[in-house]
């Protein structure tokens, strides 16, 4: 049953999967989840953070940020799927 469920994925992949890593949208969603995974874990380390940054920084970044930066970047990865990017290099075999 295992090798049906892989055979499927396999037939249902794109065909560059195996560069999964260097897709700007996977990188996004990925730091989505991390920042969402720490607020969940460790609310108090990301308020460490925000106060750690100089306030005359954080005068530049909207109010309204602070509530929407997974929301952001996950809309950012949806744009980023979509992007065309270039085609990572290949070894010569």
């Amino acid at each position: 049953m295992f090798d049906r469920i892989l055979s499927f994925a396999r037939d249902h992949m794109v065909d560059d999967a195996r560069d999964w890593w260097r897709w700007w949208s996977v990188r996004l969603l990925a730091l989505a989840l991390a920042l969402q995974t720490l607020q969940l874990t460790s609310p108090d380390s990301l308020v460490a953070f925000w106060q750690a940054i100089p306030p005359s920084l954080r005068a530049f970044l909207p109010a309204w940020l602070n509530d929407l930066i997974t929301v952001l970047l996950m809309f950012a990865a949806l744009i980023a799927r979509h992007w065309k990017q270039p085609p990572p290099p290949r070894a010569p075999s």
